[in-house]
């Protein structure tokens, strides 16, 4: 996209979790950054929520780990890398595995001062994730290519297959959104929903059962503690009455499982303020221990069990 294009997507929220800046320019990448920054991260949050890496100095691994990290006071992590092809070849190739499957409650920015030729590898596989979503002649919402990247573990074989499916079931002419994802994908939408109320409702035995219908279902378990943190601060905005202020939780992911205000506030009443942050710190801890490579399953169902009877 162009910078214009970029300032749109920006203001429409609607920016992919991975961007790209590169051009001979660089006051026009510093400012995309400081839009990126203005914009996702709430006021004061910078130290929590922000990283800035060198391509020379850094590894894929580490670019991953910090946009994995999940946001403290944000809606989004802010994760930007200057100078990303100064990362050796080996390493370029491994970010590629974070580019397929992004976190959605992040935003890398990959930042180069020179322009990409679309030459080597890692560039021309960049361009390949990008224009999956256009390569059949139409337009997919970026909310949707987010959800089928959710929903297929990033893998290309199986975002190609569900985009064959999506070009049959959609009008001809016709955009594809995130109701057609849902609709062919499958019923993971749904599944979610059923776990996030019954951790909601403190149903411990229900929700660990879902928990495991998922998983089998080969729902990422890191994924699953992306959408119910997203969840479980949607509450938190609920009972306090902010949400509204908070792009993300209050109009993004979690209106995949929450059409109905009234019935999410009814829930989040339930439980105290005090509850909701140490569930945040729940959260926190989940994250770093399947990060650091503890069984993510046993992790998960841990977080569970604590969110419905440990959280009093």
């Amino acid at each position: 996209m162009t910078f214009a294009e970029f300032q749109k997507a920006l203001a429409g929220g609607s920016l992919p979790p991975v961007l790209v800046f590169h051009g001979e320019e660089p006051f026009l990448a510093g400012l995309g950054v400081d839009l990126l920054k203005k914009h996702l991260l709430s006021p004061g949050s910078e130290a929590f929520d922000f990283v800035s890496l060198s391509g020379r100095e850094t590894t894929a691994e580490a670019i991953a780990a910090h946009a994995a990290t999940v946001p403290m006071l944000s809606e989004k992590r802010v994760t930007v890398v200057y100078e990303f092809l100064g990362l050796a070849p080996t390493q370029r190739t491994q970010l590629l595995v974070y580019v397929r499957k992004p976190v959605t409650s992040a935003c890398v920015a990959l930042v180069s001062f020179e322009r990409l030729t679309g030459k080597n590898k890692f560039e021309r596989e960049l361009a390949i994730v990008k224009r999956m979503s256009e390569k059949r002649g139409r337009e997919i919402e970026d909310e949707a290519v987010s959800a089928l990247v959710d929903w297929t573990d990033g893998r290309l074989n199986r975002i190609a297959n569900e985009l064959d499916k999506l070009d049959c079931f959609a009008p001809a002419g016709s955009s594809i959104g995130l109701p057609e994802v849902e609709t062919v994908v499958g019923a993971r939408t749904s599944g979610l929903r059923d776990l996030a109320l019954a951790i909601g409702e403190r149903e411990t035995g229900r929700a660990l059962a879902l928990l495991d219908e998922l998983a089998d279902g080969g729902m990422d378990e890191a994924q699953l503690v992306s959408r119910l943190y997203g969840f479980w601060i949607a509450l938190w905005l609920a009972r306090t009455g902010s949400g509204g202020g908070h792009r993300g939780y209050a109009g993004g992911s979690y209106d995949r499982l929450w059409s109905n205000r009234g019935e999410l506030v009814e829930l989040a009443l339930g439980r105290t303020s005090r509850e909701y942050a140490r569930g945040v710190g729940r959260f926190y801890r989940a994250d770093v221990d399947i990060r650091r490579g503890m069984p993510a399953r046993p992790t998960v169902g841990l977080l569970v069990y604590e969110l419905t009877a440990g959280t009093s």
